[in-house]
């Protein structure tokens, strides 16, 4: 009975509170919409960096190598040399091109059309295209690079992986710099939830110096105050999401074309409902912190 009474004081506190919000719609929909573009700046880096990390099974084709054949080399040559490398567990897929493809690619590009109509007979050799396996180490993958090079029937083996290792640390340093922006952000929400609570508590110091003279414990003159920093967080946490989505959509287009020129059909993906749900945690957290930051003080001084 004890716990059911306890808990209908909470919810008729926090009913209370959100009504008290909404009689003054303006202040408390600029605080509510304050702490939402902070937390939507870290929570739009964060969806940002999932999708750009998310691009690697796109773009795994990027980390593959060409392997060249010597001049002359039979296509039972070449099919033989695919097949071993695709027994390979580094090895996602070989890719073959023959002499003739090659140059049926290169005659549809205008600006080798002059050079072609020169040549007499095709130069181009066997090309085999190792595609890595999705969790393939890189080590792994340039050292079968280094042995294929070695082999008597290939030319030269050739890859550039090192705009994609720029990448992989660029990412990582964003990464790093996202953890470091989320800390700022959330000390600034805290403050200025903080300072918002305190104005309230200075508007009815005098109603809560004669609940101190009655003999009100510090919980019951907290509780109010931690529960309107409750409603701002969660409210500047769903501005947040709102506004993560809306920028998402709006980028989708722009995505998915920048995916059809790399092959691929990959969408812009929205965050998913854990990371949802610790947006809104977050904004729950500080809102309350900061109301206990605020009103921690405040209430102590009552009893002094």
């Amino acid at each position: 009975m004890k716990l059911l009474h306890f808990f209908r004081r909470h919810v008729v506190c926090c009913y209370s509170e959100a009504a008290r919000l909404a009689r003054h719609p303006l202040g408390s929909l600029m605080t509510v919409g304050a702490i939402g573009l902070a937390l939507a700046l870290p929570a739009g880096l964060s969806a940002f960096l999932r999708n750009a990390e998310g691009l690697a099974a796109v773009w795994g084709e990027a980390r593959s190598f060409s392997i060249y054949l010597k001049d002359g080399a039979s296509v039972a040559v070449a099919e033989q040399l695919a097949e071993d490398l695709e027994r390979n567990p580094a090895v996602g897929a070989v890719r073959r091109i023959s002499p003739a493809e090659a140059l049926s690619i290169m005659e549809g590009r205008s600006e080798f059309a002059g050079a072609l109509e020169t040549m007499e007979s095709n130069p181009l050799p066997w090309t085999l295209v190792v595609i890595p396996a999705p969790e393939a180490p890189d080590a792994e993958f340039l050292a079968l690079k280094a042995t294929v090079a070695t082999l008597e029937e290939v030319d030269q083996a050739l890859a550039d992986t090192q705009w994609l290792e720029r990448l992989s640390a660029l990412l990582a340093l964003a990464g790093q710099a996202l953890l470091l922006l989320l800390f700022m952000v959330l000390v600034a929400l805290v403050v200025i939830i903080g300072n918002t609570i305190r104005l309230e508590v200075q508007k009815q110091r005098d109603a809560l110096e004669v609940l101190a003279l009655l003999g009100a414990s510090r919980g019951y003159m907290r509780r109010p105050f931690l529960y309107q920093g409750f409603w701002y967080g969660l409210g500047g946490g769903l501005v947040a999401l709102g506004l993560v989505r809306l920028g998402l959509w709006i980028l989708g287009d722009s995505f998915s074309g920048l995916m059809a020129l790399y092959g691929g059909d990959r969408v812009l993906s929205s965050a998913g409902w854990r990371q949802e749900l610790l947006i809104l945690g977050v904004g729950v957290f500080t809102g309350w912190l900061g109301a206990w930051r605020a009103v921690a003080g405040q209430v102590r001084t009552l009893e002094a």
